[in-house]
């Protein structure tokens, strides 16, 4: 029982590390394009275990986040928690696919692995946003009611509106803020304190009866 209570705490600071990690990953063009100074990367192809601890630490994260928050929400929230869990999830597999051991291991791979992080981002995308409405009619976080959304939103407009061969600032702005809003996430769950069944229970009535 004690070791199933901790579990939010380990995942909320797998997802802050994992994030963190994210975050960092382009802090040379932060510093290049913000500061107008030149770094040498931070983490590349190369840093083998930098790149599988924060991939696994995210994996980590998403599957706490689900279990804790799929006890709380109605049907439509735990679909869409389906999807930003296991986008996620997909999303940290593809990026261990970007390691120059793997591209040596596998040189004849039919296809660009690429693909897998465009889909793992846009399922995890697809699924955000609307467990963020659904957790604005609903509330199920312990705080910070706006923040699912607001990362989800953050995450599609940097991606999906201002992503391209070449990195420009507005793009590094909200990929740098969807990076801090998977931080905030993560706080948040390492925030949770447990909840007691019975208010489990009245969350998804009022749940059930909205979707309705």
């Amino acid at each position: 029982m004690i070791l199933s209570n901790k579990i939010p705490q380990w995942g909320g600071a797998a997802f802050m590390l994992g994030s963190l990690l994210f975050l960092v990953n382009k802090l040379n063009e932060m510093s290049r394009l913000f500061l107008g100074r030149w770094m040498p990367d931070v983490i590349s192809g190369q840093n083998i275990l930098l790149i599988v601890t924060g991939q696994v630490a995210l994996i980590f994260g998403f599957v706490a986040y689900y279990r804790l928050y799929a006890q709380r929400v109605g049907r439509f929230g735990k679909n869409a928690l389906r999807l930003f869990c296991g986008g996620g999830i997909l999303l940290a597999v593809s990026h261990v696919g970007f390691m120059s051991v793997l591209a040596v291991a596998f040189p004849g791979f039919p296809f660009d692995p690429f693909i897998f992080v465009i889909i793992g981002l846009t399922v995890m995308l697809i699924g955000l946003i609307p467990f963020g409405i659904a957790n604005l009619r609903q509330p199920v976080l312990g705080r910070w009611q706006w923040l699912p959304l607001a990362t989800g939103l953050m995450g599609f407009i940097g991606f999906f509106l201002f992503s391209g061969e070449e990195i420009t600032a507005i793009f590094l702005m909200f990929r740098t803020l969807f990076a801090l809003g998977l931080f905030g996430l993560g706080l948040i769950l390492w925030l949770e304190k447990p909840v007691q069944p019975e208010v489990v229970q009245l969350n998804k009535k009022l749940s059930a009866g909205e979707e309705r």
